[in-house]
């Protein structure tokens, strides 16, 4: 497994026409990396394979210029469709998440994450601690370290104005986390 850091030297060494990236990666996000990918090396074709079927992720990665976006449980056919068509030059992002989302139903939709100034990562976190994670499980799921793990929670109490691990569990009941 690359970490963010490992793949720079990699891309230089292999010059790959093609990056698969997950949203989850150890200290950061597959789009935030793939954004800083396509900027210093503008050859390169980025496809998101990802778990999380949330459009709002989807129009991020189109906003910022990544070449495509799939689900984790594509079937081998359109993934490898995905694939031909982003090394072919085109775009390839999951049929399936073109619906249009209602304001207001999607946790990482305008009306409630940027509202509440909330990120994509302290969404995620929130879901985990209502699950009934603890730090070193929640850092273990989504491969971050404790620290930045804390940090999320600190962010998130701060931001929401809500003291207690009680409350915050409530507040994801209240919101459909």
């Amino acid at each position: 497994m690359f970490l963010p850091t490992d793949v720079f030297p990699a891309i230089q060494r292999t010059n790959p026409h093609l990056i698969l990236l997950d949203i989850n990666l150890q200290g950061t996000n597959g789009i935030d990396l793939g954004r800083t990918i396509i900027r210093d090396f503008p050859l390169i074709r980025v496809l998101i394979v990802t778990m999380y079927d949330q459009p709002k992720l989807l129009d991020e990665a189109r906003r910022i210029g990544l070449h495509g976006y799939l689900l984790k449980d594509a079937t081998t056919a359109e993934l490898l469709r995905g694939i031909r068509t982003v090394l072919a030059g085109s775009t390839y992002f999951d049929s399936s998440l073109q619906r249009q989302v209602s304001p207001g139903t999607d946790p990482f939709g305008d009306d409630f994450a940027q509202r509440l100034n909330l990120t994509f990562r302290e969404v995620e976190v929130i879901r985990l601690i209502k699950e009934g994670l603890n730090n070193d499980q929640i850092a273990d799921r989504i491969h971050l370290s404790v620290e930045t793990v804390k940090t999320h929670r600190k962010n998130i109490h701060f931001k929401l104005g809500i003291s207690k691990v009680t409350d915050l569990v409530q507040f994801a009941i209240r919101h459909g986390l």
